[in-house]
């Protein structure tokens, strides 16, 4: 298991990680991000014991750039099933069902927006910049 923070908030969708390679992370890797309230801790009801605080699951992003130090992860994605109206009506009045046309959505994190601080990114290949095999 890898453990980090969130090091900076660059849209509802995606968040550079302070954890990267040297830390074994890898693209394609998920996280969770997530709190936990540590005033609130959870008792064993039979030995007592202190069993932890719960965590808050606030989203699940992807790791899709890896360095050393860091990572670029996004929110994770769904499909959901799309028909317009005239569709259902088809299908009802048809005996065979149409397959379902999917489109790809992101599930948005919930970020503060004072702390939402994008790249300014230039995208421009330039003579003398560097490159890395990959």
């Amino acid at each position: 298991m890898i453990i980090g923070k969130v090091a900076r908030i660059l849209s509802d969708e995606e968040v550079v990680l302070n954890v990267g390679s040297e830390d074994g992370v890898t693209q394609d890797m998920e996280f969770v991000i997530f709190s936990v309230s540590e005033g609130d801790r959870i008792v064993d009801p039979e030995t007592g014991a202190d069993l932890g605080a719960i965590e808050t699951t606030k989203g699940r992003v992807k790791v899709h750039h890896v360095q050393s130090q860091i990572s670029r992860a996004r929110a994770l994605t769904y499909q959901v099933s799309i028909r317009s109206s005239y569709e259902h009506v088809l299908e009802y009045l048809s005996t065979a069902p149409f397959a379902p046309r999917l489109e790809t959505r992101i599930r948005k994190l919930k970020v503060r927006e004072d702390q939402v601080s994008p790249f300014a990114e230039d995208l421009v290949v330039r003579i003398g910049d560097e490159v890395r095999s990959v």
